[in-house]
């Protein structure tokens, strides 16, 4: 049984080295980016923070971010560059075989938003 813990921990020695090569190899120092984990050998350490499409996200100096756009409205409404809001009109879901032609027809156009409604929108929108 001694033999072979010893045969283990002189592999186990031997690949943490073939390990700590590669890495610097791939240009990155080991006591940095890397860490020995017992069963596992060389594993990436968790960064601090993290970047997701260039703004870095965690950390310590982490700023409170403002609230979320509502995904519902964000599918159902479009705000134009001048600053219209855009929507769909109703009426042409479903039971479309009992109504006319002509209602059909204007109800599958898009329509703004009331101006009594611009401002409710524009905050839920964040625009």
């Amino acid at each position: 049984p001694s033999r072979a813990r010893a045969v283990v921990c002189e592999r186990s020695s031997m690949l943490r080295l073939l390990l700590v090569c590669l890495a610097a190899l791939a240009g990155a120092s080991a006591s940095a980016d890397y860490a020995f984990v017992s069963g596992a050998g060389l594993v990436a350490r968790r960064a601090q923070t993290s970047t997701v499409a260039g703004v870095a996200m965690g950390g310590p100096n982490n700023k409170k971010k403002g609230a979320k756009v509502r995904s519902a409205v964000s599918k159902r409404f479009k705000v134009t560059a001048g600053g219209k809001i855009l929507r769909r009109r109703a009426n042409k879901q479903h039971l479309l075989f009992n109504k006319k032609h002509k209602n059909k027809k204007h109800a599958g156009k898009i329509a703004q938003v009331s101006p009594a409604m611009i401002k409710t929108y524009h905050q839920i929108l964040q625009c």
